[in-house]
């Protein structure tokens, strides 16, 4: 499992390293580079909001274990974490 986790991060370096490069050359052939700027930025927000999910899992993972180890209600915060894994999963 981790050398494919490792893949997956290279493999999404080297995207970003080529969608760089790429604007570079058509910024210093005088082309119109707004395709790729766009590219870029459709990507950066998909991955902010994978990062965004991650850590909103992580907050109420939390959450919940602070609950269980005080013996607090749980119940509202299993219904965010299944909500937020609904809106995920679609």
């Amino acid at each position: 499992m981790k050398n494919a986790q490792e893949t997956i991060k290279i493999s999404r370096e080297a995207k970003w390293a080529i969608l760089g490069r790429a604007i570079a050359d058509c910024s210093r052939m005088g082309e119109n580079p707004a395709a790729l700027i766009h590219e870029a930025a459709a990507l950066r927000r998909m991955e902010q909001e994978r990062t965004d999910k991650a850590i909103r899992f992580a907050g109420l993972a939390r959450q919940v274990g602070d609950a269980a180890r005080n013996g607090a209600e749980m119940a509202p915060l299993l219904v965010l974490l299944r909500d937020l894994r609904r809106a995920e999963i679609g």
